[in-house]
């Protein structure tokens, strides 16, 4: 299966990077954004996702911490529904393959 988007497994379920879907997505919007006003649908942290803190490297050498979210397959799924684009089904028809071999 082509892997259009990098999935983990952790715990025994199957994650994706919130920050990954958005840019496969082609979304315009800056991340934090983006993934904020996706959560106004009803997704909640530690059922549907879970937050990662990190460090990213900025232009004078230092490191500012952000924050990475890995999503389950059902949250991106119905995530890339939501985009209403060609990007966004592509990925939802790619998790559901996921999810079929997944359960096989």
């Amino acid at each position: 299966m082509n892997n259009l988007i990098k999935i983990e497994e952790r715990n025994g379920e199957q994650l994706v990077s919130g920050r990954e879907l958005h840019k496969f997505l082609e979304i315009a919007t800056p991340y934090k954004k983006w993934f904020d006003r996706m959560c106004e649908y009803g997704f909640s942290e530690n059922k549907d996702f879970v937050t990662v803190g990190q460090k990213c490297p900025i232009a004078n050498g230092g490191f500012q911490d952000i924050n990475e979210h890995l999503l389950k397959i059902s949250m991106a799924k119905e995530l890339s529904m939501l985009q209403r684009n060609e990007k966004g089904k592509e990925a939802r028809e790619y998790f559901i393959k996921c999810e079929e071999a997944w359960n096989s």
